[in-house]
């Protein structure tokens, strides 16, 4: 049995990899799009109006003080089922776009959007607290999880890019039947890494966050 399931993911992890080699070029540039949203983001809450900034400035610090006060508790399930739920979205539009006739700058348009709400966290954060307690909380409530959401929305829009440039390039029925069911069982594969960034976020970022506000922030 131990065999088997050694077999299984070795298997598996060489198809990650095969499908990673396969297609280096749109995995660069679906990053590069990523990297350019984040960049938006920190541009946006930068030039935004200072009523914006007052009023996000102002939210991230009433957390900080709820937190350190402990009056703010946190509901893990609602917490967990609305991360869920954001991840499976963004996979699910990206998915869709892939069988569309405008797919892939709506693959890139989601890559863009998610960068940028990255790049807008961050952004704030450090501008609301220090630099250094800012980086530091930036961190904790954002890396552990991302490490496997965003090579996971990376692969499942290529994947999708991938499906959208072969149904074009081939209309044969078969075909296309078989792009669909690699890219859905791909997919559905890269959705369980979302599942599992979201109680990493939930379970982990979220303590090591309050437990860092509580002691250092």
């Amino acid at each position: 049995m131990r065999y088997k399931r050694k077999c299984k993911k070795s298997k598996l992890i060489k198809a990650i990899e095969n499908q990673f080699m396969q297609n280096r070029k749109e995995y660069f540039i679906s990053f590069v799009v990523l990297i350019i949203g984040i960049i938006a983001g920190i541009i946006l809450i930068n030039s935004a109006s200072d009523e914006t900034k007052k009023s996000v400035y102002g939210y991230i610090s009433e957390f900080v003080k709820s937190i350190k006060s402990s009056e703010y508790q946190i509901d893990g399930n609602k917490l967990l089922v609305k991360s869920i739920v954001s991840n499976i979205r963004i996979a699910i539009i990206i998915w869709i776009a892939g069988s569309s006739v405008i797919g892939i700058p709506i693959v890139y348009a989601t890559l863009a959007y998610k960068g940028l709400c990255i790049g807008y966290s961050i952004s704030a954060i450090i501008a609301t607290l220090d630099k250094t307690k800012g980086i530091v909380f930036a961190l904790s409530t954002m890396l552990l999880q991302n490490i496997i959401a965003i090579p996971c929305i990376l692969a499942i829009s290529v994947s999708s890019i991938k499906m959208y440039k072969n149904i074009m390039k081939n209309r044969n029925a078969g075909d296309i039947k078989f792009e669909i069911y690699r890219h859905a069982v791909f997919s559905a594969i890269m959705c369980f890494g979302l599942v599992i960034s979201s109680f990493i976020e939930v379970f982990v970022s979220t303590n090591i966050t309050s437990n860092l506000i509580s002691n250092f922030i």
